[in-house]
């Protein structure tokens, strides 16, 4: 059996980890992923900056600076799945889950400005006689180090995936511009050697693009959840399920989504029931057709009940 740390890690500081509809669960998602990116930054950094020293290197120094900078987006997704975690008030009566895309948010803005750096630092190799110095064992570190990072990158990807989060997985791609950045400067390193110093700029080039690109899909999803938007096919299908279950439905339809962030919904719906019933139990019904959809989705539901639709006269 192969020993799988993501998991390992998961199973050991998430308790009720398979519960990732549950508020609590998923900012403990978050907490795990922040901590886990704040600790691996800072020791990659102390690792870089001794090393630096050690070898009289400027391009390891240089990368433990970009490496501890990240530990500020991490500090991001700590403070954002904490705020979002906060209960509803009185000012906000459906809580402060959407802090959570605004972090995704501000993460997005800060992974477009490494990518631009990116960009600007390529284009200066590429068009100036800048080089890197270095020696193979420099460039081993690095590459190593890259590794590690890219192995945090996976790590976010893979939390975020399960809990569906935009900001982990806008955290994942800090990890891994600085894991491509990382490798960028360790094959200046052997490529200035071998006599080839514009090579890693091209490379940097196409890697500043698509980390800019991402930047822009992360920040519009992120722009999306906190303007609204309207539920996916997926989860109108989960509702539609739910309700059929409840017997004494005949019809359901005016299916409405409002997310507010850490799993949390608003869902409202209209539902047609047998005309001849009494109030009381059309009122029953639509009670259970709330319940039932509350204890499956982690949602505030109301349902709105409709006598079923009159059949069509003939010859009219």
């Amino acid at each position: 059996m192969v020993f799988n740390l993501s998991e390992w890690l998961v199973e050991r500081f998430v308790p009720d980890h398979e519960k990732v509809e549950d508020g609590d669960v998923r900012a403990r998602y978050g907490f795990l992923e922040a901590w886990v990116s704040i600790i691996g930054n800072i020791l990659l950094a102390a690792l870089k900056v001794f090393l630096g020293i050690s070898l009289n290197s400027i391009a390891l120094l240089a990368d433990a600076v970009h490496t501890a900078s990240d530990v500020l987006t991490s500090v991001v997704v700590l403070v954002g799945f904490r705020a979002a975690r906060m209960p509803a008030d009185k000012e906000h009566p459906f809580g402060h889950g959407r802090v959570e895309p605004i972090a995704t948010l501000i993460i997005a803005i800060l992974l477009a400005v490494v990518g631009l750096q990116f960009a600007s630092t390529s284009a200066r190799r590429f068009f100036g006689t800048e080089a890197v110095d270095g020696s193979i064992l420099i460039a081993g570190v690095l590459a190593a180090t890259g590794i590690a990072k890219e192995w945090m990158a996976r790590f976010s990807v893979a939390l975020g995936r399960k809990i569906n989060s935009g900001v982990l997985v806008a955290d994942a791609w800090h990890h891994r511009s600085d894991a491509v950045a990382t490798m960028l400067v360790a094959v200046a390193i052997v490529a200035t050697s071998l006599g080839y110093p514009r090579f890693d700029a091209v490379f940097g080039l196409i890697v500043s693009a698509l980390v800019i690109y991402t930047a822009y899909d992360i920040g519009m999803s992120a722009a999306s959840t906190l303007i609204g938007e309207r539920p996916s096919p997926e989860l109108v299908d989960r509702i539609g399920a739910i309700v059929r279950n409840v017997k004494g439905v005949k019809s359901m339809h005016k299916i409405s989504v409002h997310d507010y962030g850490s799993g949390r919904k608003v869902i409202s719906l209209h539902i047609q029931v047998d005309g001849a019933l009494p109030v009381t139990e059309s009122h029953e019904i639509a009670e259970r057709v709330e319940d039932a959809i509350s204890s499956q989705i982690n949602a505030i539901t109301t349902v709105h009940v409709e006598p079923p639709e009159p059949p069509a006269r003939e010859g009219l």
